[in-house]
């Protein structure tokens, strides 16, 4: 008779216990998905899901929304002439007029010009008082029949030419002249200053365009935010919406003064444009805003979705 091993026969005793153990268990269910076959009891009903049909839609539109303030004016200003800067006269935060220099442009080239110009301009004017001498001598002579037709001519040539020298003598004079004033810089706008990009000693050029510094007209605010198409028979120009600005905590009245005429479509959004009086300047442009369109354009989008017919069923 062969004999077991002792490894063997331990081997042997584990595996009848853990079948024992699985025996032991075979009836439980816990965790286990419900069962599919006959006999299975029925699952629980879904939940019903409430359709147009079936009743009223709830509305999901939000009476609130974010936009962003936008300055009424803003003027990017760049010279009229590529040279160096020779002074910045305002600050960032500096409140100006229009028609103000904010900056001025080196001008010793154009300096040189204008005299070029002057010069050119008299020499000019001394070629035309010459040839009105010999014009006006040449002239008489003609009425008195000392002289012939042909050198009249010439002579008149030679004046008219010489009166012309003088009206581009005066134009290149006027040109010399304007660059010097362009030169200087003025602001096209009443408004604040509220960002310098250039120092003096800097070169600024017309090509490409070099900002040197930006004027915004706060006194009015644009606030902008979008609404989705859902929310177009919400909201119209005139009506007034809430804007709270949390950053220097305070609130203002805005009134809608342009609603965009064409939808994004990517978002399926539409902007909105409101206008705000800003005469203490204590909002800035830029500023974040919760704007609060009120109850009326839950109101008025419930009365747009509303099936057709009577008041009620």
């Amino acid at each position: 008779m062969t004999q077991l091993r002792p490894a063997r026969l331990l081997l042997l005793l584990s595996s009848l216990v853990l079948a024992g153990s699985a025996c032991g268990k075979g009836t439980s269910t816990e965790g286990m998905p419900p069962a599919t076959g006959q006999g299975a009891p029925p699952r629980e009903p879904l939940p019903a899901v409430e359709s147009a049909a079936t009743g009223p839609r709830a509305s999901t539109a939000t009476t609130q929304t974010t936009g962003t303030t936008f300055p009424l004016d803003r003027a990017e200003m760049s010279p009229d002439m590529s040279g160096v800067i020779a002074s910045v006269d305002v600050e960032e935060g500096d409140h100006v007029k229009k028609g103000q220099v904010l900056y001025r442009m080196r001008t010793t080239e154009i300096g040189l010009g204008v005299q070029q110009a002057e010069a050119a301009l008299r020499s000019a004017q001394v070629g035309l008082s010459a040839t009105k001498v010999e014009h006006d001598r040449m002239q008489r002579l003609l009425e008195q029949k000392a002289t012939e037709q042909a050198q009249f001519d010439r002579v008149k040539a030679q004046y008219d030419s010489a009166a012309v020298g003088v009206e581009q003598g005066k134009v290149a004079l006027a040109q010399a002249r304007r660059r010097m004033t362009d030169a200087s810089v003025r602001s096209p706008i009443d408004g604040v200053v509220t960002d310098v990009r250039k120092n003096a000693g800097e070169m600024a050029t017309m090509m490409p365009i070099t900002i040197v510094l930006v004027v915004e007209n706060q006194s009015t605010l644009e606030l902008r935010f979008r609404m989705p198409e859902s929310a177009l028979a919400a909201v119209a120009p005139g009506d007034e919406v809430r804007a709270r600005f949390e950053a220097v905590g305070t609130e203002a009245t805005a009134k809608v003064h342009r609603i965009s005429p064409a939808l994004d479509q990517r978002t399926r959004t539409f902007e909105v444009i409101a206008r705000i009086a800003n005469p203490d300047g204590k909002l800035k442009s830029g500023m974040l805003a919760v704007v609060d369109l009120g109850k009326g354009a839950v109101q008025t989008e419930a009365k747009a979705t509303a099936p057709a017919g009577g008041k009620g069923d």
